[in-house]
């Protein structure tokens, strides 16, 4: 019977580097923000053939006895390759996963990550359980191929709407902010009080255009705010380059304009083809993932209807 077990072992282990030997990823770039916080920097368009899926920021807080590790990817394989990556950088395993919203491309990841424990908002895990296998058909179709050994893995330790809650991991001192709906509506931050770094998955992004069609954005130019005003001096979006203070305000002035400016022409009864005739969009056109403007046009609309039935 434990013979039996080990070879079972053995040809798992061996069935995941065939995976790994097979596939093609992007190699990420690493930052270093100190000792025990890097960011691996994946590509930024979204989920396709050339990059496999793998299409987001990944941040590895390394403590006494392991690493926290923030959004594992959006596929097994994506995970296991994330893994590889944090060994080159520390020997110590990976404990604690932390999901930062529920889009697929940052939590599918988290079945390469059995023995650790994930954490995310309560609602988060809501939206993981109601639209996981939708998000799992949609990684498969955009890369043009099966993954088998993916499934979607919720969290077993969840935060609520609204909170920030002081917690410490393998030693490192974090403020798990869990804010009003924004990017998703089970969006999480990570705030790391003595590095003032914030880690905010796809509330903020950098260099592509940040996508509506599941937020609510009235509340996500708010909550850009109050992320303005937190005492950080590194932000870790969920795609693109770090950002500094003022990239933030950049972002959250250019939602703020683009949300007015559809709330003009809504009260104006201007249909949403005529509202994108008439915004200056010219900021976002030179952006990676432009084809959403469409769609972000389209989510604004249906919320400031909404708000002033």
């Amino acid at each position: 019977m434990q013979n039996s077990r080990k070879l079972l072992i053995t040809l798992a282990l061996l069935s995941i580097s065939q995976i790994l030997w097979a596939v093609d990823f992007p190699t990420p770039e690493v930052v270093k923000i100190s000792e025990r916080i890097f960011v691996l920097h994946g590509p930024i368009q979204h989920a396709n053939k050339t990059n496999q899926g793998y299409m987001i920021n990944t941040t590895i807080i390394i403590g006494d006895k392991g690493v926290v590790l923030v959004d594992p990817g959006g596929t097994d394989e994506v995970g296991h390759y994330i893994k590889q990556q944090v060994k080159k950088i520390t020997s110590k395993p990976i404990t604690h996963i932390i999901n930062t919203h529920s889009h697929g491309d940052h939590y599918l990841g988290n079945i390469a990550f059995p023995k650790a424990t994930i954490i995310s908002s309560e609602k988060c895990r809501d939206l993981v359980i109601q639209t996981g296998d939708v998000w799992l058909k949609m990684m498969e179709n955009m890369v043009g191929r099966p993954f088998p050994n993916t499934k979607p893995v919720t969290a077993s330790v969840v935060y609520p709407a609204n909170s920030k809650t002081p917690i410490t991991l393998n030693g490192v001192k974090l403020v798990i902010w869990v804010p009003a709906g924004s990017h998703t509506n089970g969006d999480l931050m990570i705030y790391l009080p003595s590095e003032k770094v914030l880690i905010t998955g796809d509330i903020l992004v950098n260099g592509v255009v940040p996508t509506m069609q599941d937020g609510v954005v009235k509340n996500w130019i708010s909550v850009l705010k109050e992320v303005e005003q937190i005492n950080a001096n590194t932000y870790v979006p969920g795609h693109g380059a770090l950002m500094k203070r003022g990239e933030v305000k950049s972002l959250h002035d250019a939602i703020d304009r683009f949300y007015a400016g559809v709330r003009d022409g809504y009260l104006a009864e201007l249909s949403e083809s005529e509202i994108r005739k008439k915004l200056d969009l010219s900021e976002w056109e030179k952006l990676e993932r432009a084809y959403v403007i469409g769609r972000n046009i389209n989510r604004a609309y249906l919320e400031i209807e909404q708000d002033l039935f």
